[in-house]
């Protein structure tokens, strides 16, 4: 009775996930970290439905919210959709009920679901995602088994062997963005206003100096783990408010899986870090695109938070955010990289020879051959 579930992690390697107990192991690695206490709505396409499409993460509603939490996880997937698999990890059983626990908001999603149109095709529960943890179905008392080990699963080793991590929590994926210490950004904050109110923003020269920063932080990022200084950050962030320099910036996302591409993001993300607010939300905003559009939407909903907490006003954030929300294919999103009048800022040195090498997601390790790409994993995520 296993979900007829089979996704594509790479252009190359299928993976079958029609087991409950391998589709439940497997989704940590779907999400980017370990959920718990959780629901979680894994949407199938394709005309059979034997493809994952989009994911929806949400922490167990407190009783009596099962239907408005139901309601809001319906636009992210019906649209797309053909059925979904509900997975319920933790969550304690109520006084006086039986089976797993959280049955109310299987109800609850079964309902809002099948009024939609796009009906439940399985719900699994588990206590934790761990091996050996015993996981049971809601709908056949029959339907049981204990997970295998989720570091040993084909999809652990395709995530792994692609640089893809995964967190031990979702407050760990959080933990990423974490802004440096106050002092610096309080003193990179009076050196942008100060190179503002002085003209900072004229072109040409604010444009060249934008460029050569970036460009310099690519490449030693490329080489290493770089440092950044002052200087570093502030003409950054003052380039990348300029169109010309953001867009050259956001077409550094495709193709997914290259060497320019997996260096951006790391430099997106230590700028997130490193860069005041409302500065600060450009960079975010590229790290939101990249994560998006490679799959990882709850990397990019963590990264639009920080943008929009930034700059309330800032317009591609605000415009990436409501694609989330609508569940936006990230294949569609992507054409935003093409769009501009230039290409890439910055090209890695092993693409300009042809070699094809490319480094590792987070640096480490052999650069590998495959670029894996989670399902998109749509709005809401929170807490945890």
């Amino acid at each position: 009775m296993g979900p007829n579930s089979t996704g594509n992690t790479t252009d190359t390697t299928t993976i079958d996930l029609r087991d409950p107990g391998d589709l439940l192991a497997a989704t940590p690695h779907l999400l980017g970290f370990e959920p718990s206490d959780s629901v979680v709505l894994i949407g199938h396409r394709g005309e059979a439905g034997t493809h994952i499409g989009n994911i929806v993460r949400a922490d167990l509603p407190l009783p009596g919210g099962e239907t408005a939490l139901a309601a809001q996880m319906v636009d992210p997937l019906a649209h797309a959709s053909v059925a979904v698999t509900v997975v319920v990890v933790g969550g304690r059983r109520m006084t006086g009920t039986t089976g797993p626990p959280a049955g109310a908001v299987v109800a609850a999603v079964k309902d809002v679901f099948g009024r939609a149109g796009t009906p439940v095709q399985h719900a699994l529960w588990v206590p934790a995602i761990r091996a050996g943890a015993p996981w049971k179905c809601y709908d056949d008392d029959c339907c049981a088994g204990h997970l295998p080990d989720p570091r040993s699963t084909v999809l652990a080793a395709v995530t792994t062997h692609a640089g893809l991590v995964t967190h031990s929590s979702r407050a760990a994926m959080q933990r990423q963005l974490d802004p440096v210490g106050s002092d610096v950004l309080a003193r990179r904050a009076v050196m942008l206003n100060r190179r503002v109110t002085t003209g900072g923003l004229e072109e040409p020269a604010a444009l060249s100096r934008g460029r050569a920063a970036i460009r310099g932080i690519l490449t030693r990022a490329w080489e290493g783990t770089p440092t950044l200084s002052d200087t570093e950050v502030v003409e950054s962030a003052l380039g990348l408010t300029l169109p010309a320099v953001r867009d050259a910036c956001l077409a550094m996302a495709v193709p997914v899986g290259s060497a320019h591409s997996i260096t951006a993001e790391r430099v997106w993300l230590l700028l997130t870090r490193h860069t005041p607010a409302p500065e600060r939300a450009e960079p975010a905003t590229l790290l939101a695109y990249s994560a998006y559009v490679r799959g990882e939407g709850a990397l990019a909903g963590m990264a639009l938070s920080a943008a929009r907490a930034a700059d309330p006003d800032h317009l591609l954030s605000r415009l990436l955010s409501q694609a989330l929300d609508h569940g936006l294919p990230p294949e569609t999103l992507a054409g935003l990289a093409r769009s501009g009048d230039t290409g890439p800022i910055w090209t890695a040195p092993s693409e300009s020879l042809g070699t094809g090498t490319r480094p590792s997601r987070d640096g480490d390790g052999d650069p590998g051959s495959g670029q894996a790409r989670r399902p998109p994993t749509a709005s809401p995520d929170a807490g945890e």
